[in-house]
């Protein structure tokens, strides 16, 4: 797939520059969007009648505070005992370039098929602590390991513990469909577009987790008896809402 994206991406680039020197960029438009990988903004161009070529950035931060607690499973030789344990925060950066094209079948119409790529590190990144597990290390006389399903965690001499969730590939294919002119025939447009990103697999890195807390997608999965597969799953839907405004 990485090797897929990389020729698509290069060929793409090279479309655009034999057309730049054929002179027939003639068309341009400047846009603001909110969607599902958060704000942004745009430049595009015509390179057809029919082919529109489109560039941003989009970049979504969100972070909580106090986000859960669960009680997990205190695993020492017969000990039989449970702990609570809290994610204390949570913090979500969705950093993505983006390439697209816009292919609409009938020249002056509003519906368009799009495919391209979105160039990010989306990252989740969670920080959390085992209440009382300086009083429980004294009690047993060993710090031990806590465990949550197949999730064994090890946390630091003070209770807390992190994670970061990677999710999927730097590089991700994006194909959707459209309602509305990349580049508007007045002044100002609307778009509204709704598509599938392939972001790849999710992977979870942490000092504290075993190599368990990779399987998570697969725990949801046979948790919630869904009828997808991991792969599936890979997939994330896109919305997206632009306001262009016509520069040329």
């Amino acid at each position: 797939m990485k090797k897929l994206s990389i020729s698509i991406l290069a060929f793409l680039l090279v479309t655009f520059y034999g057309h730049a020197q054929q002179g027939t960029l003639d068309s341009w438009s400047v846009g603001i969007n909110a969607g599902l990988y958060g704000a942004g903004g745009q430049v595009a161009t015509s390179l057809f009648p029919n082919l529109k070529l489109r560039a941003g950035y989009d970049y979504l931060n969100y972070s909580a505070k106090n986000v859960a607690e669960f009680e997990v499973d205190v695993v020492y030789d017969e000990y039989n005992a449970k702990a609570t344990a809290e994610l204390t925060e949570l913090k979500v950066k969705l950093p993505n370039y983006k390439v697209m094209l816009d292919f609409y079948p009938a020249r002056n119409g509003i519906f368009c098929f799009t495919g391209g790529f979105y160039f990010g590190k989306n990252k989740v990144s969670t920080n959390g602590l085992i209440r009382d597990y300086q009083q429980l290390s004294a009690e047993l006389g060993v710090a031990p390991n806590l465990q949550y399903e197949d999730v064994v965690i090890s946390p630091n001499s003070n209770g807390s513990f992190s994670a970061d969730l990677t999710m999927g590939n730097e590089i991700k294919p994006y194909f959707g469909i459209g309602l509305g002119r990349t580049i508007p025939y007045s002044i100002v447009g609307f778009k509204f577009e709704l598509g599938m990103v392939n972001q790849g697999k999710y992977v979870v890195s942490s000092p504290n987790l075993n190599d368990a807390g990779n399987n998570w997608v697969n725990g949801l999965i046979d948790e919630m008896d869904l009828p997808v597969s991991e792969k599936v799953m890979n997939w994330w839907p896109m919305v997206n809402l632009t306001l262009s405004f016509r520069i040329m």
